[in-house]
């Protein structure tokens, strides 16, 4: 519930950084899109909960992203295909 508390209680947040966030999951990332409509920025490197899909939803969902930092095997094709210019892939050894 940590992420939908954020996004009710900040819905003007304009960047956020999650990285090295265990627990943080692709539900909590939902429930912060919902809310956060004016989000431009999202780091989530290293958050090992966070999947292809969370990256699609941060994506998807947010008219107003610009950046959003993930390790490059989060990363789908379509998502790559829709959001190319937003997206800053690391490439890390796994």
């Amino acid at each position: 519930m940590g992420l939908a508390a954020l996004g009710e209680g900040c819905p003007y947040l304009k960047d956020i950084v999650l990285s090295h966030c265990r627990k943080i999951t692709d539900i909590g990332l939902g429930y912060l899109v919902k809310h956060c409509t004016k989000l431009e920025s999202c780091h989530m490197v290293y958050c090992p909960s966070i999947t292809a899909a969370g990256v699609a939803t941060v994506v998807s969902s947010c008219i107003n992203i610009r950046k959003v930092l993930v390790e490059k095997w989060k990363v789908t094709q379509r998502t790559r295909r829709r959001a190319a210019p937003v997206l800053t892939e690391l490439c890390l050894e796994v």
